[in-house]
């Protein structure tokens, strides 16, 4: 058995070498149909798009994308040419409302209020934006979430007010047909609606967000802010977009080192149950302790200062910005290759949850305990 794989995917080795007799990795972006053709499995990320121009003529069996979606995958050519493919939902679920949490803190800072007085709109409420709001939710924040898919979210109320907060934050899959079709979901008409001084984070897919209405609209709106994960033009933004944003940074808000892991390993289990093959590794077997577990704070300790350091030890949205503004100014080609370096060489991140937090008297454990930080008084 072949399998041809994208380079950057994590622990290939480990749980792929021992069940095919070939493992080819490749730069995800660039793949081509004479590459693939004689693989049995093919293994990608989102960057590649997975359709009839690449399989045609293929022995391809099985697709494995080890991210949450399928916008790049052709799934109704896939079904009836009878190849099967998985996903791994949810994989990134935790990285992605830790990157949430670390824009809100900036923000706050920003705008000089307390950021569990911004309210907060989640557009989308599966996995991650289902996750993101029952997290704020026990911070203690002001949250409404839409998803017409999910009957708890769906209701006309809610489908009008998500769109009014002080921050509206994106986790839908990109549709570009039928009725609740995402792509431009936020248009010029959506902008304008919104709060003048509202923020806007997309961390989904780029083109949920007409890019060139938001440039327009960030233009002319000084107050109106966009914090931005993913793009329209990736991987090669442009200049004006990233200098408009508030914070801006290389598609990577569910880039921790659990989140990739675990990708990894829900393909490698789907894998196992497509050709009836024995699941020998758990991933638990193959992931390290992070090396950043425990922080102690005195009893003085204010509660808003230990999440914010508790949020920043594990994450810093800053530091990816700060390495974005590496691609002002370059060309298109040579955007292109520097933006996907920044993610083929991100550094090590690891999960809020795998931290360990001491501190006596704490006013409120639930908030760190809502985080998945595990908690010694």
């Amino acid at each position: 058995m072949k399998i041809v794989a994208d380079e950057n995917i994590p622990l290939l080795e480990a749980f792929f070498a021992d069940i095919c007799q070939e493992l080819v990795t490749l730069p995800g972006r660039d793949m081509t149909a004479e590459q693939v053709k004689d693989a049995d499995i093919l293994l990608v990320r989102s960057i590649t798009k997975v359709n009839e121009a690449l399989l045609q003529g293929s022995q391809v069996k099985f697709v494995g994308t080890c991210t949450i979606g399928t916008d790049h995958l052709d799934t109704q050519y896939l079904q009836e040419q009878g190849i099967q493919f998985a996903n791994a939902p949810g994989c990134n679920a935790k990285a992605v409302v830790d990157y949430v949490l670390s824009c809100l803190l900036v923000l706050q800072e920003q705008r000089q209020q307390d950021w569990q007085t911004l309210s907060v709109g989640i557009v989308g409420a599966g996995n991650v934006g289902g996750l993101l709001y029952d997290t704020l939710k026990a911070l203690g924040m002001n949250v409404v979430a839409y998803d017409p898919n999910i009957e708890a979210y769906a209701s006309e109320e809610n489908a009008a007010d998500v769109w009014l907060q002080d921050v509206v934050t994106l986790h839908t899959p990109i549709t570009r047909e039928g009725v609740n079709k995402t792509h431009h979901l936020v248009d010029e008409t959506r902008l304008k609606a919104m709060k003048s001084d509202a923020c806007l984070i997309n961390s989904c897919r780029g083109s949920v967000v007409d890019n060139s209405a938001l440039i327009r609209h960030l233009n002319l709106n000084p107050k109106f802010q966009a914090i931005l994960d993913v793009y329209e033009e990736e991987p090669s933004p442009s200049d004006e977009l990233l200098k408009a944003c508030l914070l801006a940074t290389p598609h990577i808000a569910g880039y921790s080192l659990d989140g990739k892991y675990g990708g990894t390993s829900m393909i490698y289990e789907a894998v196992c149950d497509v050709f009836a093959l024995p699941k020998r590794l758990r991933l638990a077997q193959l992931i390290a302790e992070s090396p950043v577990r425990k922080q102690s704070f005195s009893s003085e300790a204010e509660m808003s200062y230990i999440l914010k350091q508790v949020i920043r030890n594990a994450y810093d949205v800053r530091d990816d910005h700060f390495r974005m503004q590496s691609l002002m100014g370059l060309d298109t080609t040579l955007k292109a290759k520097a933006f996907d370096r920044l993610r083929k060489d991100y550094p090590l991140r690891r999960d809020l949850n795998c931290q360990v937090v001491s501190a006596k008297r704490l006013s409120h454990p639930v908030w760190l305990q809502a985080l998945g930080v595990r908690v010694k008084q």
